[in-house]
């Protein structure tokens, strides 16, 4: 005979189950073997079958019907009467029952064993207890019960000795070296568990020690952000130091008795490979040179005879660290992973040394360039950005074929620089770990960049916050020319069309898309970043007019984020509180209904949150957040002109662009103007690009040649 309460509540006899009767017979024998061989009073017993709600005049004949029918199953369950006997001792009931024959106290038994050999450092034994007390698990305890509506305390707390449980587990699995085999269970239980520091603890060393730094400290990162922000706290003590241990790689980190095995990407040398092979290009695409200099030029500049003096010395600099992520769609007979890694290193130190770079190393998917001062000036920031645009624009047809991914990150500060001989160069110190950090905040396709960059280029570079570390480049301003200045002959019609077509917008309230198509070097991006510092801030048909910028590889989501944050009011770096007294009286004045406002406000608060994702809804909370969406936004723009720029939409998923086809169509009576910049090929993904709808215009800019056109790299198209 053997009692289950980890789960459903059950009484196994042989290989067979017995029939335990109705909810309250149940609710008594599982209530009894929580607290087995101890007197349970009849009043107690009578508060547990009844919980939060009155018990009956009858709850005490109730409850001796249901300890008759269990004595009469125990009796005919075919174990010695001697094995379980419920017997009546006041001033209530006694079950008595050897503690091995249940579930609870056997796995209690093992979790108590399993500890105690992780303390006399006997781990493999260890893993294999807690192992078998875990696997004594079926669900939450009393399942059955609890559905039924049972509320115990003694139920959390079994619970939560479950998780202890794990985390002794992992514990004993990492000791042996059995990362790999925890992992998944760890990530798991960090999704379900976020504020439980020792498994974050567990899961970050895990990570590490599978060769994911990068993903060890975002881990970090995002604890720390949702500690802050939920409960006002910072991480305890250990877990900063291990923090830092892993930004240091600190070999006490390392599988104790083993070498750790990870290779520094920062200080390994560049080893060129002896095959020479023709990099990938973007096909049907000419490739701009970024700067009015000769490229050769800034790769002497990048290796002067200052930099061959061996030893170590500090420089200010830009890191940049490209990530490259293989893919499983787009491959070709014949291509494999070596080739492909072997063509993209060859892109990234062509583009790198294309705006005055070095690249330092190339290591499997990593690579790691270093771009300092030269005679050219003190730009450096400025220039690896430009180089990372460069190498994901050279890239794009490949990535969006599902071939690879570019995760990029770059950091500027101090560095050292190592100068070996033969002229190879070095690097190391905070600057590289903060860029590997960096990195691992980024999603595919975008450049991540530290504070001190984007103040270095924010007259170049627009940005959007990223938590807390960090800024995700949105697209790039107009360069080397102010705000004010007034657009090179040949384009002053299309401004003026522009112009025109935003005024129709906000005094006849009618939604209008507005897309602006060229070739590389045709101005585009600068021509919509003039648009729109010209009409930020201004006020059209006696309304002042809100502007929003999105890139392209914000999505649909991100787009309906940005959206709502300006119709709320809500700035980047606001705090929570903040965000939600502001989204909830958005919402509250757009539908009115109490009801309907906190059902809104479920589905849409996720959409504000830092680092929000589509993932976070099911397909009826999609449906459910964008049927809201529509609701509050056509109601909240009424009487407040919006308009919108996104610039490289040619890179844009197909989900981004049905949105912004379908938006004026959702949006009937509400002053909103979207203006898109584009390539010609997003043509050729939709050669019917607005075509045929009345709120839709096209303008196609022609590469010009005039005074006061600014210069424009690749990447800024």
């Amino acid at each position: 005979m053997f009692f289950r309460v980890l789960g459903p509540l059950d009484l196994c006899v042989g290989d067979g189950a017995v029939q335990l009767g109705g909810i309250k017979q149940r609710a008594t024998l599982g209530f009894l073997l929580l607290h087995p061989n101890r007197v349970v009073s009849t009043s107690g017993l009578v508060d547990a079958l009844w919980t939060g709600e009155d018990p009956p005049a009858s709850a005490r004949k109730m409850l001796q019907n249901a300890v008759w029918g269990l004595r009469g199953i125990l009796a005919g369950a075919g174990g010695p009467s001697a094995e379980v006997s419920l017997r009546t001792k006041a001033p209530g009931y006694v079950l008595d029952v050897d503690p091995e024959r249940v579930d609870l106290f056997r796995f209690r038994t093992l979790v108590a064993d399993g500890r105690r050999e992780l303390a006399e450092g006997g781990p493999d034994k260890a893993a294999a207890l807690l192992r078998d007390a875990l696997a004594l698990w079926r669900g939450p305890v009393l399942a059955d019960l609890v559905e039924a509506g049972v509320e115990w305390s003694d139920l959390a707390s079994i619970q939560t000795s479950r998780l202890a449980a794990m985390e002794d587990r992992f514990e004993a699995e990492l000791r042996c070296g059995g990362h790999y085999a925890v992992l998944g269970d760890l990530e798991s239980m960090v999704e379900a568990e976020p504020f439980r520091e020792r498994s974050v603890a567990q899961l970050m060393l895990a990570l590490y020690r599978c060769g994911r730094q990068a993903d060890a400290l975002a881990v970090y990162a995002r604890f720390r952000t949702a500690l802050a922000d939920e409960l006002g706290l910072d991480p305890g003590a250990d877990l900063q130091q291990l923090h830092q241990s892993i930004l240091e790689q600190s070999p006490a980190l390392a599988v104790p008795g083993r070498p750790t095995g990870l290779p520094s990407l920062v200080e390994a040398p560049l080893v060129e490979p002896v095959r020479h092979r023709a990099p990938l290009a973007l096909a049907g695409e000419p490739r701009l040179e970024p700067f009015p200099v000769d490229a050769r030029q800034f790769a002497a500049d990048a290796r002067q005879a200052e930099h061959r003096r061996v030893g170590p010395t500090w420089r200010q600099a830009s890191a940049l660290i490209v990530r490259t992520e293989i893919g499983t769609r787009g491959w070709s007979d014949g291509m494999t992973v070596d080739d492909t890694l072997h063509d993209v290193a060859a892109i990234i130190r062509e583009e790198t040394e294309r705006c005055g770079g070095v690249v330092l190393a190339s290591i499997g998917s990593y690579s790691l360039a270093l771009f300092e001062a030269n005679r050219h000036g003190d730009d450096f920031a400025k220039r690896a950005v430009m180089a990372a645009l460069a190498i994901r624009d050279r890239t794009e047809l490949d990535a969006r074929a599902g071939r690879f991914a570019f995760h990029t990150a770059v950091a500027t500060g101090e560095t050292t620089i190592r100068n070996g001989h033969g002229g190879s160069q070095s690097g190391n110190g905070a600057l590289m770990v903060a860029c590997e950090e960096l990195l691992s905040l980024g999603g595919p396709g975008e450049v991540m960049v530290c504070e001190r960059t984007r103040m270095a280029t924010a007259a170049h570079m627009a940005y959007e916050r990223t938590g807390e570390l960090g800024w995700r480049v949105a697209g790039c301003r107009c360069l080397d020319i102010a705000h004010d200045a007034v657009p090179p002959a040949g384009y002053e019609h299309e401004m003026d069309v522009l112009e025109m077509l935003l005024t129709l917008a906000v005094s006849r309230k009618r939604p209008m898309l507005a897309s602006v198509l060229g070739v590389p070097g045709s101005g585009k991006s600068w021509f919509l970043s003039t648009f729109e510092s010209r009409v930020a801030d201004k006020v059209v048909d006696g309304a002042p007019l809100q502007v929003v910028r999105t890139p392209p590889f914000a999505g649909p989501w991100g787009l309906r984020a940005a959206i709502l944050a300006a119709c709320c009011g809500v700035q980047p770096g606001d705090p929570p509180s903040t965000v939600e007294q502001r989204l909830y009286r958005t919402v509250q004045q757009a539908l009115g209904n109490p009801t309907a406002a906190e059902l809104a406000m479920a589905s849409l608060g996720p959409l504000l949150e830092p680092g929000h994702d589509s993932d976070h809804y099911d397909l009826e909370g999609r449906q459910a957040a964008a049927r809201d969406w529509n609701q509050v936004v056509s109601q909240a723009l009424r009487d407040r002109p919006l308009a919108v720029f996104i610039d490289d939409l040619h890179l844009a998923n197909d989900g981004l662009l049905n949105f912004i086809e379908g938006l004026a169509g959702c949006m009937e009576g509400v002053p909103l103007m979207v203006v898109v910049g584009g390539r010609l090929g997003l043509l050729q993904r939709r050669p019917d690009w607005g075509g045929g709808k009345s709120h839709a215009t096209t303008l196609t800019l022609d590469v010009v040649s005039r005074p006061g056109l600014p210069l424009r790299s690749p990447a800024a198209g």
